[in-house]
């Protein structure tokens, strides 16, 4: 029995990280759940708002295209929310990146407060109403949101 087990895994393929060959499992492990992906769509979203208010409608669609492939790459290691981010993104995103394209900064700021709500309600849908992103007060200190087109 101990001959089979040892057997299966020499078997198991293997990636070398530089330092150590490692499982798939202990690979897998490594693929950051939503806690460490969330802020980082929380910064592309501050972003977002900051672009649009300078009018760089580039780099805004740009945050948040970013900001959905980041909650796309969220769901391949956390499936239970996969269909409430995919409604996110077609209803409360969708609505943003239009505006965006439209260079209305009204509508836009409209759209972008709604998409925030609701993404703190699905917070609170998923047992985690502690968890309330709220947009600071100042743009990012590391970007420059002058628009470049």
């Amino acid at each position: 029995m101990a001959q089979e087990q040892k057997d299966t895994e020499q078997e198991s393929p293997t990636g070398f990280n530089g330092h150590r060959d490692m499982s798939l499992d202990e690979i897998a492990a490594l693929h950051p759940g939503l806690a460490i992906i969330m802020p980082m769509v929380g910064t592309r979203w501050w972003n977002v708002y900051y672009a649009a208010k300078e009018s760089n409608w580039q780099l805004a669609t740009f945050q948040v295209r970013e900001a959905i492939s980041l909650m796309n790459k969220g769901v391949q290691t956390r499936p239970r929310y996969g269909e409430a981010i995919a409604e996110y993104i077609a209803n409360d995103l969708a609505p943003v990146l239009a505006a965006l394209a439209d260079k209305d900064f009204s509508t836009f700021e409209k759209a972008f407060h709604a998409a925030t709500n609701r993404a703190n309600e699905y917070h609170e849908e998923f047992k985690k109403g502690y968890l309330v992103w709220k947009l600071p007060d100042h743009p990012n200190p590391q970007v420059d949101y002058t628009p470049r087109d």
